[in-house]
């Protein structure tokens, strides 16, 4: 009976925290991108209106949310509701209050006009439609200054293709409204792109 007890206890404790923020962290996942690393070499700074092309359901979102503070802020773009919609969840079910979701488009992220310190694209670019025109798109809404940071995989180290290689980043965005300010090559399998619009 005893057993039985111990048991139901740490059945109990184990549904407690799965249902909480718990259920939200990735070892794996941290320990190979780094957020907190990637975010420190970019710049993110308490106070900064940061826009994130591509969240998905929120891993890189949350990071630049604790990254900005509460007096940042984290605009979280997607084309998928459903994605947005568990970022929704998850600022609610942590009561995090720096985070605003935009449904955009394959050509415009929708961010507000002249209010973003700084962009970030995890994992996204790769995967986008039009680059080029969604990068003349973003461009208004960048404060002056402002750094745009692409995090992709690099296929000559992830051994996938399905991610471009850096030259063709680097092509794409030489044909786009930015300039390719710098590489990071710090991760293990990602490479940082560092861009800032032209003159």
């Amino acid at each position: 009976m005893i057993v039985r007890k111990a048991l139901v206890a740490v059945v109990l404790f184990s549904l407690i925290a799965i249902s909480g923020p718990a259920q939200y962290r990735n070892a794996s996942r941290d320990n190979i991108e780094q957020p907190e690393k990637v975010m420190e070499v970019t710049g993110v700074k308490p106070g900064m209106v940061i826009g994130e092309v591509g969240a998905g359901h929120g891993y890189f979102t949350f990071w630049l949310s604790k990254g900005v503070g509460e007096g940042g802020k984290v605009y979280a773009n997607d084309i998928d509701r459903s994605a947005l919609a568990a970022i929704e969840r998850r600022r609610a079910s942590e009561n995090v209050a720096n985070i605003e979701t935009v449904l955009g488009t394959v050509e415009d992220p929708g961010f507000p006009a002249g209010s973003l310190d700084m962009v970030f694209m995890v994992n996204a670019f790769h995967d986008l439609e039009k680059p080029v025109e969604l990068l003349a798109n973003l461009r208004p809404a960048l404060k002056p200054g402002a750094t745009v940071v692409i995090m992709d995989r690099d296929p000559a180290r992830a051994s996938d293709r399905h991610f471009l290689p850096r030259e063709e980043v680097e092509e794409i965005v030489g044909r786009s409204v930015f300039a390719m300010v710098r590489v990071e090559t710090f991760l293990r399998y990602h490479n940082l792109y560092i861009l800032r619009a032209k003159a």
